[in-house]
């Protein structure tokens, strides 16, 4: 270091001494800063020609450029990549409510078998419709799928669908009497509404 720059250097820090102690810390990194700064830009006594400076410059380019060429087809394969998973993802999304409702499909199968065949057993046919009807229904429960509630409940325009209007003295006026088609929701979103008819005055 030059003794002009140990000079300003004593100075600052003489300057620094003075102040408080809260901006003394943020002078001493300017300090520093100019000083790294400085020492920084003090060329040997061989300096670079013009000719190797270039040949210098484009070589620092030339990695800049290869470095950018290798982190944009980087993040092209990552865009590829993610949109196939997601893709995928999509594609596949209801396998496992398939998969769930294989059994029940099976079994609707075999109730169909069973009442085309010679031995016709009302009784266990209904049985077996039932077994199909409940095991479609507890999958729907584990995905969340619900049915709505319908006869003697309130009339609500947002998951009742009214059809039609009964008179009757039993259920009070403006409430579910008969349930034509069941309505479903999914978690709290309906997935489809219930046809009902609903009590009142024709």
């Amino acid at each position: 270091m030059s003794a002009k720059k140990k000079k300003t250097t004593a100075e600052k820090q003489q300057q620094m001494s003075e102040t408080n102690p809260e901006s003394r810390n943020q002078k001493l990194e300017e300090v520093i800063e100019t000083e790294t700064s400085g020492e920084q830009s003090e060329q040997p006594d061989t300096e670079l020609t013009g000719e190797e400076l270039l040949v210098e410059e484009r070589s620092r380019s030339k990695k800049m450029e290869d470095r950018y060429l290798r982190v944009n087809a980087e993040f092209d394969n990552y865009k590829k990549r993610m949109i196939r998973e997601n893709s995928d993802r999509l594609k596949y999304f209801n396998l496992d409510l398939i998969r769930e409702l294989l059994p029940s499909l099976d079994n609707l199968e075999r109730a169909i078998s069973h009442a085309k065949s010679e031995n016709n057993d009302v009784e266990s046919m209904i049985e077996g419709l039932e077994m199909v009807n409940k095991m479609t229904h507890e999958v729907f429960e584990k995905y969340g799928v619900s049915r709505v509630e319908t006869v003697g409940e309130v009339f609500d325009p947002n998951i009742h669908q009214a059809v039609g209007v009964v008179e009757s003295d039993s259920i009070p006026e403006n409430h579910v009497v008969e349930e034509c088609l069941g309505g479903y929701l999914l978690h709290d979103r309906i997935i489809r509404p219930a046809m009902v008819r609903v009590s009142g005055k024709n």
